[in-house]
């Protein structure tokens, strides 16, 4: 009964009257999809945008939890926010996502993926996130094989401070710190925020704190200076998984990013540097290892309008990247990019995107090709028609990790990398049809399909050999991931609805079967109410089935979050009330196979802002 409690409170608590204030609606303005500022309704592959107000009003606590009813895109979690959370994007794996700040690359050399848990980034800090799905190496390169996340910051501008507080089950405390200046043409932004739980399974514990920072001046009307400096640590249990406990282990997570951005008209010049430390112990096992992750950056675009219908944006960059770890040893690497796309109008209706990127690495060289083509049918319906290759390069442990033999009684257990991996390569196409019926109601319905090759995993040599097993990864896979995308809203001022469906069918080429562990259906919906001035009511559910192994257990899940928050203002500023319920129906699930998620839970907090 308890579990059913907090839901209707929070229900009755909204219905007193539907008389508010209503959300303000602005043309959305995105920089991902093709390097260059446009109007959302204006770019022609598919992007979708978690504005800052759905940040403020949502059940978030965390980056990946604003992901999560994300259409098409997929969050894996090993626990809370002390363990491992990755992106998917369409059958995707995690290392072929490419997570950016503010443009700037986070995707670690050694094992290619990015812990969204380690970005202690708070929220309000967060401007908007854009998610660009399918092939995006046209622009990006490697690692943008199923997409692109690119997590953009506010820029200082008006002066405040905020203080935040909030305290959970199982111990969790949270406090954040903001304030934000612009004085003439110099501007600053800084922000420290830390938060513990003592975890709800055993060794789940975590404590995770960061301080960020950024700079901006106006050295002349055209010409801005941009720096960014932070530091994020997590300290946490690993528990392992719920069947295998690891009741010892523990992991420390350092990241540290620097940046230097110089914006001079129409060029932008990006300096970056990303390093990564993670730290791992287990003594059951008598495991110590240290994995130290750097990367040196420098990306340089310039944009020119040739007549009235072509913009032309090129540019190049240059990446210096390399790991010092105790199983492998120290190996660097750089790579090189060069691309250039041409924006096209062709009239009011037909718009043209085409695009090319040449690679350079260690290893190879790749050349990835991008068209896309947006038709204004009538005023009110939007076809978009796109086809893009991606690509990824192996990951600096798949290429070095060291020869090591085990001796399990007379059963040979052998590992090692493979220096002569191919990068993994796909192919992607897809088409939509957006219809808007009134002034903020739209319904947007897409398929896509995609082939990959090459696709790397770790398989035995001697698959036969019962006495003897040699892994080592291989480019031994292709498959083929077709699915279809279908997302709605609708703005009725008090009212809020936006819901979602994705399906896809990934196929194995070489047994055709479905590839297990991978979402079939995710339904996902949010709704979110203003009855009164100052209150705010979200509530968001996302069911997910997975594909499973043959004779497997049936994996699916629903889970519902809700947030109700109240504007207090104060004669110094504004505050506000909050209450968040996450898992409210108090549901066992996994997101990742293995993993138990967190039970009910249940968060009060409150903020000022002055």
């Amino acid at each position: 009964m308890k579990r059913f409690l907090l839901p209707m409170i929070m229900l009755a608590a909204s219905l007193p009257a539907w008389a508010g204030e209503p959300a303000i609606s602005l043309e959305e303005v995105v920089v991902t999809a093709t390097r260059t500022e446009e109007s959302v309704e204006n770019v022609a592959q598919d992007v979708t945008v978690v504005t800052k107000e759905e940040i403020a009003t949502g059940s978030y606590r965390s980056i990946a939890d604003t992901l999560k009813n994300v259409v098409g895109v997929t969050i894996k979690e090993s626990g809370d926010r002390g363990a491992l959370s990755t992106a998917s994007i369409r059958g995707s794996n995690a290392q072929q996502v490419l997570i950016l700040l503010n443009g700037k690359r986070l995707n670690k050399p050694g094992d290619g993926i990015v812990d969204l848990n380690t970005l202690t980034i708070p929220l309000e800090t967060i401007e908007r996130i854009e998610i660009l799905r399918g092939a995006s190496s046209a622009l990006y390169g490697s690692d943008a094989m199923g997409g692109v996340i690119n997590i953009i910051t506010k820029v200082p501008a008006d002066p405040f401070t905020t203080v935040s507080t909030s305290y959970g089950r199982f111990d969790t405390r949270n406090a954040t710190a903001i304030t934000s200046r612009k004085v003439g043409d110099f501007g600053y932004l800084i922000s420290a925020n830390g938060e513990e739980s003592s975890g709800f399974r055993s060794n789940a514990d975590y404590k995770l704190w960061g301080v960020t920072s950024a700079f901006t001046f106006d050295v002349t009307k055209d010409f801005r200076v941009d720096i960014n400096a932070d530091y994020n640590h997590k300290r946490a249990g690993s528990p392992g998984l719920g069947a295998f406990p690891t009741p010892e282990a523990r992991q420390t997570d350092e990241n540290t990013q620097f940046g230097v951005t110089l914006r001079i008209k129409d060029t932008i010049a990006k300096f970056y540097s990303h390093d990564a430390r993670i730290s791992f112990t287990d003594p059951s096992f008598l495991i110590d290892s240290t994995n130290k992750n750097h990367l040196l950056g420098a990306d340089i675009q310039s944009s020119l309008l040739v007549g009235t219908s072509h913009l032309l944006t090129g540019g190049i960059e240059l990446i210096s990247e390399g790991i010092d770890t105790t199983d492998i040893g120290s190996i660097d690497r750089t790579r090189k990019g060069i691309f250039i796309q041409d924006e096209i109008t062709i009239s009011n209706s037909l718009l043209l995107n085409l695009g090319v990127r040449y690679d350079d690495f260690d290893t190879g060289n790749q050349l990835s090709p991008r068209g896309s083509v947006l038709f204004r049918a009538t005023p009110t319906t939007t076809i978009r028609l796109a086809a893009g290759h991606g690509f990824r390069i192996p990951t600096l442990n798949d290429l070095h990790w060291p020869y090591n033999i085990y001796d399990f009684g007379g059963y040979i257990y052998e590992e090692s990398g493979n220096s002569d991996l191919e990068p993994e390569e796909s192919t992607e196409f897809e088409a939509s049809v957006e219809q808007k019926i009134r002034q903020n109601v739209s319904v947007k319905a897409l398929g896509f399909y995609k082939k990959v090759k090459n696709l790397i995993q770790w398989a035995d040599l001697f698959p036969g050999d019962f006495l003897h097993d040699y892994y080592t990864p291989q480019n031994i896979s292709r498959a083929t991931i077709k699915g279809v995308e279908v997302s709605a809203f609708a703005g009725f001022g008090l009212l809020d609805i936006e819901t979602s469906y994705f399906y896809q069918d990934p196929k194995d080429k070489d047994t055709d079967d479905e590839i297990p562990n991978l979402p079939r259906h995710q339904v996902a919906g949010t709704l979110t109410i203003r009855p009164l001035k100052g209150i705010s009511w979200s509530v968001e559910g996302r069911y997910v089935s997975n594909y499973t192994l043959p004779n497997d257990p049936t994996w699916c899940y629903f889970v519902l979050n809700s947030k109700l928050s109240k504007k207090l203002p104060l004669s110094f500023g504004e505050g506000e009330v909050f209450i968040i319920g996450r898992n409210l129906l108090d549901r066992d699930y996994e997101t990742t196979r293995g993993y138990p998620m967190p039970p009910m839970e249940i968060f009060g907090g409150v903020s000022v802002r002055f």
